[in-house]
């Protein structure tokens, strides 16, 4: 077993390079006459996109993070950190993130990041596509290093082959469109999809399912969903949420009722033990009032520590190390 965890891991870091390339290539795409991007993300819901120029990313705003930044870092320095843009500037699109437990900073591409503890709130940040409106593009084979949603299209032929690793919740390095026809968001003749971003996992799990076996994976460091493109946006029926999000490997949308926000224990802030009780942790998250709501709740690393907090009525509890967390998408 470890010898085929060691062999996956190095067939992994080859492919890195040239999907860095491809990056790179993105950024080097030429700007467009367009709105200049905000200072930084604060107070923003919503994905823009927007105009970096080179005195923008050569300025002297701070940045917290890697990948994923805090709202008050300088955007275009951010961008230029993330490969999105080439010094001279360019076109990104921005997309808002859940808030994170700790930021940690790198340099890269000339900018160097800081290290911060939990914020509120992030952002991601990529090229702006080309060709907006001309429709969507085929699907890469992977996504790796994909910081935003991306929507694509694939092929009955992209369908057919390649390594999934999860279930609903695929390993960044897993084959696209074969995890789309997994997930069901698309037939094995192909489809146009909405890909998302989402936390790393201490653990995937395989399936069969729609005539595909997925493997098993241990800890990955990103995650990805997949919806079908029309579906993106919609708001489907949902279950009652669980009580504990204990065993689960894949984000939910469920809904929560005032009797199952009113009771149970919580430990964390923002993002909590996969044993609190997800309803109340959504009231105390802000997520959804205590008379109920829908949520959708995104599975999250294990923490070595959890800090409790008040708000909003509610009253969350410390605890030290724990294996597996969850937080929330708004």
């Amino acid at each position: 077993m470890r010898l085929a965890s060691h062999l996956k891991g190095m067939a992994r870091r080859l492919r890195l390079p040239a999907v860095l390339a491809l990056l790179a290539g993105l950024g080097a795409a030429p700007a467009l006459a367009q709105t200049p991007c905000p200072a930084n993300f604060e107070g923003q819901t919503a994905p823009i996109t927007c105009m970096c120029t080179a005195q923008a990313i050569a300025g002297t705003g701070t940045v917290w993070g890697t990948g994923v930044y805090t709202t008050d870092s300088a955007v275009c320095r951010a961008a230029r950190h993330a490969n999105a843009v080439p010094a001279e500037g360019g076109m990104v699109t921005i997309t808002p993130a859940p808030g994170l437990p700790a930021y940690v900073g790198t340099p890269a591409n000339g900018i160097t990041t800081a290290n911060y503890g939990p914020w509120p709130r992030s952002f991601t940040i990529a090229a702006a596509a080309p060709g907006a409106g001309a429709g969507p593009q085929n699907c890469p084979q992977n996504f790796m290093n994909q910081p935003a949603p991306i929507t694509c299209v694939c092929t009955a032929e992209a369908a057919a082959a390649g390594t999934v690793w999860g279930t609903g919740v695929y390993t960044t390095d897993s084959r696209i469109c074969r995890a789309a026809v997994h997930a069901g968001a698309i037939p094995p003749t192909g489809g146009t999809i909405t890909v998302r971003p989402a936390p790393g996992l201490p653990a995937y799990v395989g399936s069969a399912a729609n005539g595909i076996t997925t493997a098993n994976y241990g800890p990955w460091s990103a995650s990805f969903a997949v919806v079908r493109a029309e579906a993106a946006g919609a708001t489907p029926a949902v279950a009652a949420c669980p009580q504990n999000f204990i065993g689960q490997t894949a984000a939910i949308t469920c809904t929560c009722t005032a009797e199952a926000a009113g009771a149970g224990a919580v430990w964390g802030t923002g993002v909590y033990t996969t044993d609190s009780r997800v309803c109340r942790a959504a009231v105390h998250a802000g997520v959804i009032p205590p008379s109920g709501g829908t949520v959708n709740v995104v599975p999250a690393p294990g923490m070595p520590a959890y800090q409790g907090s008040t708000a909003n009525g509610i009253q969350t509890a410390n605890y030290g190390p724990w294996s597996g967390s969850f937080t929330f998408r708004r």
